[in-house]
C-alpha cells in the first residue's frame, strides 16, 4: 500500500513538473512579441519526443533555399554567396515551391536522425514516424487541416528542385535533386494519415549523417512569420562564439530569399525588431544600412570584450 502511495505521488511530482516546464514555455516573450502558443503539453506518450533537441542543418541555415511567400511560389529563384563560392538554383513544380513551413518536416527528421546517431543506432535515408508525432513536436494543430498542411508540404518538398555547388559532408552532388526523393502516406480507413515514409536527398543526408547541423531554439516552432524564422537561422549560423555577426542590410536582404523590395524589407526589420520575438537573438540597424546581430545573453559581455568584428559586405 505505501508503495502504491509512493509511486502515485512520484507520478504527481513528474506530471507538476512537466505543466511547470510547459508555462516556463510559453511565457517566453509573450510580453514584447507575438509567439504561437504551445499548442501541445508535454505527456508521457511524447515525453522522449520531446526532450530530442532540434536540430537545422548548417548548409540550409546558410543558403535561401525556402520560399517566404505565403501563397504559393511558382518563381525560379536563384542565389550567390556575397564571395561567389556558393550558389543555388530552385525550381519549383506545379504545386510551388518548398516554404519555411515546409521545412519544418527536414528539421524534424534531422532532429530524431541526429539523436539516433548520437546513440549510436542505425539509419538510413529512409525514415519512418508518425503524423501525430510530427505535428505535436512542431507545434501544429493536429486537426483534419494539420494533417492535410503537412501532405502538402511533402509534395512541395518532393517536387522543388535543386541545383547548387554546396557541399555537405565533403561532397557535391553535381545533379539537380529534390528536397527528398519520395514520400509515401499511410492513411486509416477514415482517410487520416497514420504513418509517413521519407526518403531523404543524398544531399541531405550527407548533412546530417557528418553531423553538419545545428540545434535550435525550442521556441523556433511558435514563431508565426517565415522572415523571422529565416532571421533566426541566419543569426544562429553565423553569430557563433564571437557574440555577434555584421552583414550590409542588401547582402542581408539577398541571403534571406526575400522578394520584397529592399526599402519595404529594410521596414519589415524593424517591425520585427520591435517584437523581439526572434529567440535567443537580437539585431541592430546601425549606419550606413549595416545589420548586427547579437545574442542576447551575451552582448555585454562581447562589447567588453571589444571583439572584432568581421563586416560581410
Amino acid at each position: 500500500m505505501d508503495d502504491e502511495k509512493t509511486s502515485k505521488s512520484a507520478l504527481l511530482e513528474k506530471i507538476s513538473s512537466l505543466e511547470k516546464s510547459a508555462t516556463k514555455r510559453k511565457s517566453t516573450h509573450t510580453k514584447q512579441g507575438e509567439l504561437i502558443p504551445l499548442k501541445h503539453q508535454p505527456d508521457f506518450f511524447v515525453a522522449n519526443l520531446v526532450d530530442v533537441s532540434f536540430k537545422g542543418d548548417m548548409a540550409s541555415m546558410d543558403a535561401p533555399l525556402f520560399s517566404l511567400s505565403l501563397k504559393k511560389d511558382l518563381e525560379i529563384f536563384k542565389w550567390t554567396s556575397v564571395d561567389g563560392s556558393r550558389s543555388i538554383e530552385i525550381a519549383p513544380s506545379a504545386f510551388g515551391r518548398a516554404t519555411m513551413f515546409d521545412k519544418d518536416v527536414l528539421l524534424f527528421i534531422a532532429s530524431q536522425m541526429t539523436d539516433a546517431i548520437n546513440h549510436k543506432k542505425p539509419v538510413s535515408r529512409t525514415v519512418r514516424f508518425t503524423a501525430h508525432e510530427f505535428l505535436v513536436a512542431t507545434n501544429r494543430d493536429t486537426s483534419k487541416n494539420g494533417y492535410k498542411s503537412m501532405n502538402e508540404a511533402l509534395t512541395r518538398l518532393r517536387g522543388t528542385t535543386i541545383r547548387t555547388n554546396i557541399a555537405t559532408g565533403g561532397k557535391q552532388i553535381n545533379q539537380t535533386f529534390g528536397l527528398i526523393d519520395s514520400s509515401t502516406v499511410v492513411t486509416s480507413d477514415t482517410g487520416r494519415m497514420v504513418q509517413i515514409e521519407v526518403v531523404l536527398s543524398e544531399w541531405y543526408w550527407n548533412a546530417i549523417n557528418n553531423h553538419e547541423v545545428l540545434t535550435l531554439s525550442e521556441d523556433y516552432f511558435r514563431l508565426s512569420k517565415p522572415l523571422e524564422r529565416r532571421l533566426y537561422e541566419i543569426a544562429r549560423k553565423h553569430v557563433g562564439r564571437q557574440g555577434t555577426f555584421r552583414i550590409a542590410l542588401d547582402k542581408l536582404w539577398q541571403k534571406t530569399g526575400s522578394k520584397s523590395e529592399l526599402k519595404k524589407f529594410k521596414f519589415q526589420l524593424k517591425e520585427l525588431q520591435e517584437t523581439g520575438t526572434i529567440p535567443d537573438y537580437g539585431y541592430t540597424l546601425l549606419e550606413g544600412d549595416i545589420v548586427e546581430f547579437y545574442e542576447k545573453n551575451s552582448l555585454t559581455r562581447a562589447k567588453k570584450a571589444k571583439i572584432n568584428i568581421e563586416i560581410e559586405t
